[in-house]
């Protein structure tokens, strides 16, 4: 950003120091200068860029928010979770595969039958690593999207979602308690729907 200008300067946010090109128009000095108040207004406030994400959030508010995303939105099974705390490159990695983020909202929305799936928290969401990992435990059964019948599996894990230098969620990784053929060992056939 600040190669665009010859000037930078920096805004802050709490303990963030984040290069902002140096404002042309009297207009862009105006909302540079409202930035840099609520930032020392709200101190630990990470507002969100043009392209929404939340940036250099405390660790225990993306804590906060995962929670959320995992207890009401059920995001392990729905992919209905935050993105403003993900990394557009963030990958997720499973017992199976590693997927882009586009492919992991893409596959687990067609993958499941959310109505008929349950994700529980075990425990909490806790912040470890000093606030660069967050780690939460889980035990979900998945009901599987396929014609006819959704046959449901159960299985639990831990995922560790680690952070980038920016804060945002960069990598997702789920490790199961359960070996791959364990978890398909657990189907249960569910009842035929009637067409």
């Amino acid at each position: 950003m600040c190669l665009a200008r010859a000037a930078c300067f920096t805004v802050s946010f709490g303990a963030a120091w984040l290069p902002v090109a140096a404002p042309a128009s009297p207009a862009e000095r105006r909302a540079a200068g409202l930035i840099a108040v609520a930032g020392a207004i709200l101190p630990g406030t990470a507002l969100a860029e043009g392209d929404g994400k939340r940036r250099n959030l405390a660790a225990a508010e993306v804590a906060k928010t995962v929670r959320d995303d995992l207890v009401n939105r059920q995001f392990l099974a729905t992919a209905d979770f935050s993105p403003e705390i993900y990394d557009e490159s963030c990958t997720f990695t499973d017992e199976i595969d590693t997927y882009q983020k586009d492919k992991f909202i893409k596959g687990t929305k067609a993958l499941f039958v959310a109505s008929e799936s349950n994700v529980q928290l075990v425990g909490d969401v806790d912040v470890i690593d000093g606030g660069k990992k967050l780690q939460f435990r889980f035990q979900e059964t998945l009901a599987f999207n396929f014609p006819i019948v959704h046959p449901k599996v159960t299985l639990s894990g831990t995922c560790t979602l680690t952070r980038g230098e920016d804060g945002l969620i960069v990598a997702y990784r789920e490790k199961w308690d359960q070996s791959v053929p364990e978890v398909l060992s657990t189907a249960r056939p569910a009842e035929i729907l009637e067409i």
